[in-house]
């Protein structure tokens, strides 16, 4: 690594500097504290509570030491407060944002049992690569904020950021146009369900900087947007639950065992509007996928 880059690195960990929280470790604290709290409802007011209650019952089990520094601090709320959990949750790269060691480690143990370092080694990331994040969200606030251009690297990051969407895309029933037929919906929910979710998880992997208040929209990501809120989730909200519910116990009456998936289909009461849906929904897919191709290209 440039030396440089190992100065700064250094320099953050030395002065015990805040990283931003890796995204999935805040996911599951979130649920963990929806699970775990009376009001089953996820705010910094909770989590600050539940992780006092944490704390007390069963830190101590887990990391000795950070129970004792958690416990010996002289704030009142053990530097456990909302405001402070609310900066440990915000990653677009301000001056505050971000999140001590402490405060780390007592989120990885309470969200995976797991101490920072061995929760990022689950995650498939290293302190050296959320150190680096850190800095580059940052800086491209600070350069956003002062009227300066992102980063250079920003136009061959979208790129492959929409070379692994177009690839979902085109390789799924999503890309490519439906037979209703031939096609089976069942087979085609389960592929749009993993679209949704395989576009979600990429735009989960980029830079927080690309959706602060303050960015301007990269046509690509508002092309993803669409395609998760404005093509996919109406149809599936709509209909899927209610089609493989009935597919199911279809499958068990007798006489329409022996029809073949294709012909099962075509039973459900609602065949028709289903299907119209599903031809309305593959051409907005189409559509999007030649965006994006266009985008690449």
């Amino acid at each position: 690594m440039h030396a440089c880059i190992d100065i700064i690195l250094y320099s953050m960990e030395k002065e015990e500097s805040k990283i931003l929280v890796h995204e999935k470790i805040l996911e599951k604290a979130r649920e963990v504290c929806e699970f775990q709290s009376e009001k089953k409802k996820f705010s910094y007011n909770e989590l600050s509570r539940e992780l006092q209650y944490f704390v007390s019952i069963e830190l101590q089990q887990l990391d000795r030491p950070l129970y004792n520094r958690i416990t010996n601090n002289s704030n009142s709320d053990k530097g456990l407060s909302s405001s402070t959990i609310g900066f440990s949750f915000s990653n677009e790269g301000k001056p505050g944002d971000g999140a001590t060691k402490n405060m780390r480690d007592l989120l990885c143990y309470y969200a995976f049992k797991k101490d920072w370092i061995d929760t990022l080694k689950l995650l498939n990331s290293s302190q050296e690569e959320e150190l680096l994040r850190t800095k580059e969200a940052k800086q491209e606030y600070e350069n956003r904020k002062a009227g300066k251009p992102v980063d250079s690297r920003t136009d061959s990051e979208l790129k492959e950021f929409a070379k692994r969407v177009y690839i979902e895309l085109s390789t799924r029933k999503a890309g490519i146009p439906i037979d209703k037929d031939k096609d089976v919906i069942e087979d085609i929910y389960n592929s749009w369900y993993a679209l949704f979710c395989s576009i979600r998880e990429e735009m989960k992997k980029l830079p927080v900087a690309y959706f602060s208040k303050d960015a301007e929209s990269e046509p690509v990501i508002e092309i993803a947007r669409k395609i998760l809120n404005d093509i996919l989730r109406p149809h599936l909200t709509e209909h899927q639950a209610k089609y493989r519910s009935w597919i199911k116990s279809s499958k068990q009456i007798q006489g329409l065992e022996r029809l073949s998936p294709q012909e099962l289909q075509k039973q459900y009461p609602d065949y028709i509007n289903l299907i119209k849906s599903i031809t309305v929904t593959n051409m907005l897919l189409i559509n999007s996928t030649r965006e994006i191709s266009n985008y690449i290209n």
